[in-house]
């Protein structure tokens, strides 16, 4: 009897030291998902610091560089997708709305 419950007793123990590993790992996991969440969310703060939304032609300006690009349905742009100005057509001026013509206006000058 004095056996089984030192043989109980150590099971016990064996599972209690699992499952506080697994809830440490858990918490590491946790711990990098913060980390990588609060790396995106500062790169977008930098990036709105850098580029300038023009919703009339569906682009941003990356004010750094001077050019712009695309912007996808899920409000990121396209990296792909970068024009000048000497690139665009009359229609993409024609699309411009006032604001954003004065934000385009004030790199061109």
């Amino acid at each position: 009897m004095y056996l089984f419950v030192v043989i109980s007793y150590i099971v016990f123990l064996l599972i209690l030291v699992f499952l506080l590993t697994r809830k440490d790992d858990k918490i590491i996991e946790l711990q990098e998902r913060v980390s990588f969440l609060e790396q995106k969310v500062n790169k977008k703060l930098v990036s709105r610091l850098l580029f300038v939304e023009l919703k009339s032609v569906n682009s941003v300006l990356d004010t750094l560089n001077n050019c712009f690009y695309l912007i996808d349905k899920d409000g990121d742009y396209i990296v792909d997708s970068e024009y000048r100005l000497s690139d665009v057509e009359d229609d993409w001026w024609e699309k411009l709305s006032e604001d954003d013509l004065e934000i385009v206006n004030r790199i061109k000058g």
